[in-house]
């Protein structure tokens, strides 16, 4: 998926046109990351597996990093982070109790 540079833009039009084209590719891939969420339940066993506390913090410490990294707002990739993974937890717990 092709993105104009945001220079190229010559209009508020074509500047909220490919944010939209953006928004949703960025969706595409929290769909594609959601079917992995499903999957991983198949290598855990328990609550304390899905809840797995330690990975949860550390991929909200990378992912505040990275967003550092790239000129974003660290503290809003950790709230965006916090929400996806509580809501994986919760979708998880939910596949874990219809596997058993």
């Amino acid at each position: 998926m092709g993105f104009k540079d945001p220079k190229d833009c010559h209009s508020l039009e074509e500047v909220r046109n490919e944010i939209d084209k953006i928004d949703e590719h960025i969706i595409l891939l929290f769909a594609e990351r959601h079917k992995y969420v499903e999957e991983i339940v198949r290598f855990k066993n328990d609550k304390d597996a899905v809840i797995a506390q330690e990975r949860k913090d550390q991929v909200i410490l990378d992912r505040k990093k990275w967003a550092k990294e790239n000129g974003l707002n660290a503290e809003t990739f950790e709230k965006i982070y916090t929400i996806l993974i509580e809501s994986n937890i919760n979708h998880e717990l939910e596949l874990l109790k219809n596997k058993k």
